[in-house]
C-alpha cells in the first residue's frame, strides 16, 4: 500500500493506492474533491443540503444563489480524468466486439456488469506496466455501466428518491426536476448538442421497449422500473429539440399507514375510508397533476377486502395492489400507419372488464368515453374508484357532465364520496415553508349539485376534521347491516386504533398493512386485543 499526499481543499488529504496484483480502486475523499470543484461557485453560492447518489461517485448539493435565494439542484459527479477518458473508450471499444449474448435465464443488466467487469480485468492485467497506478478503475467501470446500461448523464438523478419529476426542455436548457423538498427547480446538467440528447432519447425509448423515430416522433411509455415517460424526438414536435419527462414512481408504493404519518390525512379519516370502502362504495379522487392522486388511489385500494376481485384500467401500469384476485389492464397504442388499427383504449378495457365479474373496477383516471361504461357499471352495483383533475367537486361535476365525458346529471350521485387531494404550502419559519400533500376535503354526494362535507382540512391548526356524525353514507350501511349507527362508527373508530397503533410501530410496508387488514377480518377480536394492550406505550406518531 502506497500513500500519496494532496494539497487538495483546506487541509491536505491522503489517498490510498493499491499496489498489488489487482491494483484495485484508489480511495479519494469525495468531499475534498466536491470541495475543489466547487471552488469557484462557492462565492455565488451556499450549500444548504449535501447527501450521496451514487456513492462514491456521484452526490447532490443544493445550492443557495446569495444574490437572489434561487436554488440550483448540482450533481457532484466525478470525473474522469484525461488519461481515464482515454482508457474508457478502449475498453468501450473492446466490449463492442467482445461482448457475449446473455443467458436466456439471466438478468442482461447483470450480465452485463459481469462482462464489463471481466474485461476490465483483463486489460489492467495486459497492461498494468504501462499504465499509471493512480488510475482509477471502478471510475472507469462506473461510467461504462452508466452510460451503457444505466440512463447516462441523468442516472444520479434518476438515483435520487427526493426526486419525483425530471424533466428536460431541449437543447442547451437545464434539465429540470421537482423536489420533494425544493419543488421545481435547475439542475446543472444540460445537453450542449442535438446528438446527445437524440441519443438519450432513443436509450430512454428503447428501455421502455417502445420505438421513437422521425415518423413517429411522441412516446408515452413507461420504463422497467415503472418510471413514466413522455417524450418528442429531434424537433419534429418540439422548436429546440428532443424533450422528455419522466415521472418517477416508487418501487414499493406509499402506504395508507405512510400518508398518515406524513399527514397527507388523519388516521380516523383513514378508518373511515376503509370503512365506506368495505362496502363497495364509489370514490372519485380530484386534484391537479402531481397532486398525489394515483399514490392515494393505490393505498385506497388496499383497504379493500382481501376476498373480492378487482380490475384496474390504465393507460399504464402504475397500481400496485396485494389483492390475489387482481387482473391488471392497461391500454394499447395503434400499431398502424393510419387509423387506429390495433388500439386498445380504456373505454374498450372498461367495457371488456365486465365479462371478468369484478366486485370493485378501479380506472387510473377518467378523461373519456370510459367514464360512460364505467358509470354503467356503478349503475348495475359494480364499486369503483378513480381519479379526474379537478380541484373542486363542483369542476370535477363539470367536467363529468361535459364532452367527451357527458355522464347525465342523474348518474352523479352513483359517486358516494369525492376527496379532494392538493399540495399546500406549510410554513417552517417566518420566512420558509415546505410543501406537502392534504387531503383538503372530503364530500359525500347526496345527488347532483347537493353535496355533503364530512371532512375538512384546516390550515390553522394544521388538522383534518372529521365529521362522522354529519355522515349520510355510515347510516346507509347501519341499514345495509341492521346494527344501530352509533355501533357503526363505533367499528370506525376500532379500525382508527388499529392504523394508529400501525402508525406507532411503523408499520408502513403496503403488503405489511394488507396483511395486518386482512387479519382484522379474520381474528378482529385478536387483533384489537393486542393493539389496545400496546397503544398506550406510544406518545406519539408524528
Amino acid at each position: 500500500m502506497v500513500k500519496l499526499r494532496f494539497p487538495w481543499g483546506r487541509k491536505k488529504k491522503t489517498v490510498e493506492v493499491r499496489t498489488e496484483a489487482a491494483r484495485e480502486e484508489q480511495v479519494i475523499d469525495s468531499d475534498t474533491m466536491a470541495y475543489e470543484r466547487l471552488m469557484g461557485l462557492r462565492t455565488e453560492y451556499k450549500i444548504l443540503e449535501s447527501y450521496p447518489l451514487i456513492n462514491p461517485w456521484a452526490r447532490a448539493l443544493i445550492l443557495e444563489r446569495k444574490s437572489d435565494g434561487s436554488v440550483l439542484y448540482y450533481v457532484d459527479e466525478i470525473p474522469l480524468t484525461a488519461e481515464e477518458k482515454k482508457l474508457y473508450e478502449k475498453v468501450n471499444d473492446i466490449l463492442y466486439w467482445e461482448l457475449e449474448p446473455p443467458p436466456k435465464d439471466k438478468d442482461p443488466q447483470e450480465h452485463f456488469r459481469e462482462q464489463v467487469s471481466k474485461i476490465i480485468k483483463k486489460f489492467r492485467l495486459r497492461f498494468s506496466q504501462t499504465i499509471h497506478p493512480s488510475i482509477s478503475w471502478q471510475k472507469i467501470e462506473y461510467y461504462i455501466n452508466r452510460n451503457n446500461i444505466e440512463y447516462g448523464p441523468i442516472t444520479p438523478l434518476m438515483k435520487d428518491p427526493a426526486i419525483e419529476d425530471i424533466s428536460c426542455d431541449g437543447v442547451g436548457r437545464p434539465i429540470y426536476v421537482w423536489h420533494q423538498k425544493y419543488e421545481s427547480i435547475p439542475t446543472n446538467i444540460k445537453f450542449t448538442n442535438d446528438d446527445e440528447l437524440d441519443d438519450l432519447v432513443v436509450k430512454l425509448a428503447h428501455k421502455a421497449g417502445k420505438h421513437v423515430s422521425v415518423a413517429f416522433p411522441i412516446i408515452d411509455a413507461i420504463l422497467p422500473e415503472g418510471h413514466r415517460l413522455a417524450a418528442t424526438y429531434r424537433r419534429e414536435v418540439s422548436r429546440d429539440g428532443s424533450t422528455f419527462t419522466i415521472r418517477k414512481f416508487r418501487e414499493k408504493p406509499l402506504s395508507i399507514v405512510d400518508l398518515v404519518i406524513g399527514g397527507t390525512l388523519s388516521d380516523l379519516l383513514a378508518a373511515y375510508f376503509w370503512k365506506v370502502m368495505e362496502f363497495n362504495m364509489t370514490g372519485l379522487i380530484m386534484g391537479v397533476t402531481g397532486a398525489g392522486k394515483t399514490t392515494l388511489l393505490n393505498a385506497l385500494a388496499t383497504l379493500l377486502r382481501p376476498t373480492i376481485k378487482i380490475v384496474t384500467i390504465e393507460d399504464t401500469p402504475e397500481l400496485k395492489l396485494t389483492h390475489e384476485n387482481w387482473v391488471q389492464l392497461y391500454s394499447r397504442p395503434s400499431y398502424g400507419f393510419e387509423g387506429r388499427m390495433g388500439e386498445i383504449t380504456l373505454y374498450d378495457l372498461v367495457r371488456v372488464s365486465l365479462r371478468y365479474r369484478p366486485d370493485v373496477i378501479i380506472v387510473g383516471e377518467v378523461r373519456g368515453e370510459e367514464a360512460k361504461v364505467l358509470f354503467q357499471a356503478i349503475a348495475t352495483g359494480h364499486g369503483g374508484i378513480t381519479t379526474i383533475h379537478a380541484e373542486h367537486i363542483d369542476a370535477a361535476v363539470k367536467r363529468l357532465t361535459s364532452p367527451p365525458m357527458e355522464i347525465p346529471p342523474g348518474y352523479i350521485p352513483l359517486v358516494n364520496f369525492a376527496i379532494a387531494i392538493k399540495r399546500v404550502r406549510i410554513p417552517i419559519g417566518p420566512d420558509n415553508y415546505k410543501v406537502e400533500r392534504r387531503v383538503t376535503e372530503v364530500w359525500e354526494i347526496r345527488d347532483y349539485d347537493d353535496y355533503n362535507i364530512v371532512a375538512r382540512w384546516d390550515a390553522a391548526s394544521r388538522e383534518h376534521h372529521v365529521y362522522l356524525e354529519d355522515s349520510i353514507l355510515l347510516p346507509r350501511i347501519a341499514e345495509m347491516t341492521g346494527l344501530s349507527l352509533d355501533s357503526v362508527i363505533e367499528d370506525v373508530l376500532r379500525r382508527q386504533k388499529i392504523i394508529k397503533w400501525m402508525a406507532y410501530r411503523r408499520v408502513t410496508n403496503y403488503q405489511q398493512v394488507a396483511s395486518i387488514i386482512n387479519e382484522y377480518y379474520r381474528r378482529a377480536g385478536q387483533l384489537l386485543r393486542k393493539v389496545e394492550s400496546e397503544l398506550p406505550r406510544f406518545e406519539s406518531y408524528t
